[in-house]
């Protein structure tokens, strides 16, 4: 069965232009096309394909939202298989119908998603399983973050800027949130990650690959206007980072690779309820992101150090925190294992998402062609992981001390900036 498989892969590549292709909408010969065209990734076909395995995507299917279907991919592969041991795709007809099956094939095969580790708790969000709590918990009454502001001047919503969502911050709040970013980011850049500006503007082909899927009922993604429309705006700096990425080959002693980069997000979130309004969900924020390359064998321990950068992160900022194993549901499309770190916001009586981290195994990377060689020659795809350091908005909302009084390791960088220690009302602009 391998052997015709890399035999059926072999042919594809040779008759559909070194595996170039189009959407099933779009004629392959015309020159005013919008979309350029793509290279296939390199799917795991042999496992998907294998018919043990079939009956285990399936319910992994089911426990993940129920995105993809396994039997259209075996179905449309049938179809290949009767046309190549036939010789009927020798007309130019059927050459045509021969290459819209692979096209087809491939639009199913990557909707399904990355097999889940063993161990991952199943079901919704209400079945994430807790693994530590730390940090003091403030459980008296208490405003909102943003309601403790208001004297400060410091936040406007400016809705004819962007919307709803949108938001300004100044003075006071402007150099909190530039000494929170610049301490985690110094603080990541110190344990080992190395710095990395990106681009926040990808490609949708960059997007899918890391495991966003478009949706028509709620587009998840900004697209660009003015004919751009295979063109998005980032939502995590993930993304640009894996643009840069794709199509590398690593020597296996340089990995793992540790990359942090700081960047503006971009997301079409929508409230479930008034306790996410303002500052909580918001179009778009600034974040510093972790990303790593590296070796099958590593990535496990990768995702936990990540982790660990994260907890240590909150912990120095006083914030009462916990940390959940996140269920199938909730994992994404790239994810076999995702931990998130939900903050305590007194102002809003509930825990809220500020950090997550996840193990893409070698999802992404074979999507993107990111490899590696072993010392012996061998070429083998990579993992990836990728974890928040630290989201701007929400942890502000996360301060135990309303704001007022800032952990040490902020002090330093808000005096340095010349703001004051302690923030007091300010006067409003003239």
């Amino acid at each position: 069965m391998r052997r015709l498989y890399q035999l059926a892969f072999r042919n594809r590549n040779l008759k559909l232009g070194l595996a170039r292709r189009f959407t099933s909408t779009e004629a392959s010969t015309s020159e005013e096309s919008s979309t350029p065209p793509t290279l296939r990734p390199d799917l795991n076909f042999e496992f998907l394909l294998d018919e043990k395995n079939r009956e285990a995507i399936k319910e992994n299917i089911l426990h993940r939202k129920g995105v993809g279907d396994i039997d259209k991919v075996h179905e449309k592969w049938s179809v290949i298989q009767k046309m190549m041991s036939s010789g009927e795709k020798t007309s130019d007809i059927n050459e045509q119908k021969y290459a819209q099956l692979w096209n087809e094939l491939y639009d199913e095969a990557i909707l399904i998603p990355n097999m889940t580790k063993d161990g991952v708790p199943r079901g919704g969000e209400k079945n994430a399983r807790k693994v530590s709590e730390w940090g003091e918990k403030r459980e008296d009454d208490c405003l909102t973050a943003e309601k403790l502001v208001q004297s400060w001047r410091s936040l406007l919503h400016p809705t004819d800027a962007s919307g709803q969502r949108s938001y300004v911050f100044l003075g006071a709040l402007a150099s909190l949130e530039k000494a929170l970013l610049d301490y985690a980011h110094e603080r990541v850049c110190a344990l080992g990650f190395r710095p990395i500006t990106v681009p926040d503007i990808v490609s949708e082909e960059v997007t899918q690959a890391c495991g966003v899927m478009q949706r028509s009922d709620h587009p998840i993604q900004y697209t660009l206007g003015g004919g751009e429309t295979h063109t998005k705006l980032s939502g995590t700096a993930e993304m640009g980072i894996a643009a840069f990425l794709r199509g590398r080959t690593f020597l296996e002693e340089q990995l793992p690779i540790r990359l942090v980069s700081l960047s503006r997000c971009f997301r079409t979130e929508i409230s479930k309820s008034a306790s996410e309004a303002k500052l909580y969900r918001v179009h778009e924020f600034s974040k510093v992101e972790m990303f790593v390359v590296s070796t099958e064998e590593q990535s496990e321990a990768e995702l936990d150090y990540i982790v660990e950068v994260q907890k240590g992160t909150f912990q120095a900022l006083g914030v009462h925190c916990r940390q959940l194993e996140m269920p199938s549901e909730e994992l994404g499309a790239s994810a076999s294992r995702k931990f998130d770190i939900e903050a305590w916001m007194p102002g809003r009586k509930q825990y809220g998402e500020v950090s997550s981290a996840s193990n893409c195994t070698d999802f992404q990377a074979r999507r993107l062609g990111i490899k590696y060689k072993t010392a012996d020659g061998t070429t083998k795809y990579t993992h990836t992981c990728n974890g928040t350091a630290l989201a701007s908005t929400r942890t502000l909302i996360s301060d135990k001390k309303g704001l007022g009084e800032l952990p040490e390791c902020l002090r330093k960088r808000v005096k340095q900036r010349g703001a004051p220690l302690r923030f007091q009302p300010a006067k409003p602009l003239a």
